[in-house]
């Protein structure tokens, strides 16, 4: 499949690194390119180019920005190179004004709504949001069995695309329903991250499983 990543930081980074692993096309979209150059040449199967190539060249494109700069870098990309497209949101709101994270919109809206807001045309999903990025296509290397990830949208085809890539790697996927449902899922980050700060970041490897009986 052919993928493109908006944002080029870690997250982003990670995402190209394992996708090319796993044996499909990346470009990574960047403000600059030449910076990226190192990272390209370690990874064969990534191609770095800016924002607006990487939305056009994706067949599914993953949203993986700060969340300061998730509007401008949609800007960049261009809403008529995601027309129609795939895009998964991975972004968390978070403030860190305090010095410690903690949620900049939540319960009336959501980050996963906003994306879809800023890019009406494309079908935007909420996941992966929930672990840190080297855990995000490594689901299989947690212990106690098989996690489970959480995802939203307006879109039944597209949630199925999302959910054959994570079913792939080992995801179990639980569909919350439409896009508001990312003011549940976005808190789970918040879960996530608190725990790793009471832990003093030794447990950062962990993940969520919803059980029944």
């Amino acid at each position: 499949m052919r993928l493109g990543i908006i944002g080029s930081g870690m997250v982003g980074r990670t995402l190209a690194a394992d996708l090319a692993r796993l044996g499909h096309e990346v470009v990574i979209g960047t403000r600059d390119p030449g910076k990226l150059e190192a990272f390209v040449a370690e990874h064969p199967g990534v191609r770095a180019a800016p924002n607006s190539e990487a939305a056009a060249f994706g067949e599914l494109v993953l949203l993986a920005t700060n969340w300061a700069g998730t509007r401008e870098a949609l800007e960049l990309a261009g809403a008529d190179n995601l027309n129609g497209k795939v895009v998964v949101d991975i972004t968390n709101p978070l403030d860190f004004s305090t010095g410690r994270p903690a949620l900049a919109l939540g319960w009336n809206t959501s980050a996963g709504e906003q994306v879809q807001g800023w890019i009406p045309g494309a079908r935007v999903v909420k996941a992966l949001n929930i672990v840190t990025a080297d855990a995000m296509l490594k689901p299989r290397e947690f212990t106690g069995g098989e996690p489970d990830m959480f995802i939203a949208g307006n879109d039944a085809e597209a949630k199925g695309e999302v959910t054959r890539l994570l079913e792939s790697v080992g995801w179990g996927v639980v569909n919350l329903g439409d896009i508001t449902m990312s003011r549940s899922i976005e808190p789970l980050a918040m879960i996530w991250i608190v725990h790793g700060f009471n832990s003093g970041w030794t447990k950062r490897n962990h993940a969520f499983k919803l059980l029944n009986r």
